[in-house]
């Protein structure tokens, strides 16, 4: 017999090593969840504004805008909803029943549990919702409905750049409207830099209309729950409808929600307050 070696279809060169621990670095600063929002879609867009000065971008270049502007919702969720379980009680007693890997619970340092517990996706409005009602926002204010309808059309895009490489599917095709989207199944995502800009847009306004709707929800609810004789939870505090008597209580709420970076920036705590102790201390 031959001893003739084949020698490969495709040449392949040794794998490097990855040394992960050496692929991250420490964050110092801790800003609340939609003012790290606004920082991280404000990067998205310099990242598109210097790869692309002139010009529509390239597919590849679109898929991968698309990605971050996703990332940087699903971020924000995460993040507020796992340090909402450190300030409210309320909170804290609803996610009190969802499960939590054993090896994590151990791994984890205590103050950093809540956030361990989402590491759920956020990515489709199904998940969201989902994770809403977890925390009890079970009916959702008619804006927030309506918003996520294109919050629903921007997933199923980033769901072809993420498994797709950004060529449409016959299933985001179908979510999408198959009689206006049937005939572009197989073309690759090919956004203009309007067509971008509208989408981070719409992802920004979407984001900060669910934070001033989650905060009124919360932040009310304690309200509600304290004067409820049959809440499950001993309340050991209440309202004193008083600046200076609330504000250690009402400054952790406020410091979440609160947009510092942004502009226009939020109203001071102590006008926000105001507005808190007017709609509810009757």
């Amino acid at each position: 017999m031959s001893s003739h070696i084949v020698p490969p279809l495709v040449e392949v060169n040794p794998i490097p090593a990855i040394d992960t621990t050496r692929l991250f670095r420490t964050v110092g600063e801790t800003l609340s969840p939609i003012d790290k929002f606004i920082i991280n879609t404000n990067a998205i867009n310099r990242i598109l504004s210097n790869a692309a000065p002139e010009g529509d971008p390239s597919p590849e270049l679109c898929s991968v805008v698309v990605l971050g502007y996703l990332s940087a919702v699903e971020t924000y969720f995460r993040t507020l909803l796992s340090r909402l379980a450190h300030i409210d009680e309320i909170t804290m007693q609803a996610l009190g029943q969802k499960q939590l890997l054993f090896s994590v619970a151990m791994a984890v340092h205590r103050d950093s549990l809540a956030e361990a517990l989402y590491e759920d996706s956020f990515a489709s409005v199904k998940e969201l919702k989902a994770r809403l009602n977890e925390i009890g926002m079970k009916h959702l204010p008619t804006e927030i409905e309506a918003a996520m309808v294109t919050y629903d059309r921007i997933c199923h895009l980033r769901h072809c750049c993420v498994h797709r490489f950004g060529y449409l599917g016959h299933k985001n095709a179908h979510d999408l409207g198959l009689p206006r989207h049937g005939h572009l199944v197989g073309a690759i995502f090919s956004a203009s830099g309007d067509d971008l800009a509208a989408i981070a847009d719409a992802l920004q306004q979407f984001v900060k209309a669910c934070n001033n709707h989650i905060f009124r929800f919360v932040i009310d609810r304690t309200v509600t729950d304290q004067n409820n004789r049959q809440s499950e939870l001993s309340w050991k505090w209440r309202w004193k409808w008083k600046l200076n008597s609330d504000a250690r209580r009402f400054k952790p709420y406020y410091d979440l929600f609160a947009l510092v970076r942004g502009t226009p920036a939020s109203a001071s705590l102590k006008e926000v307050y105001g507005h808190f102790r007017d709609s509810n201390r009757n």
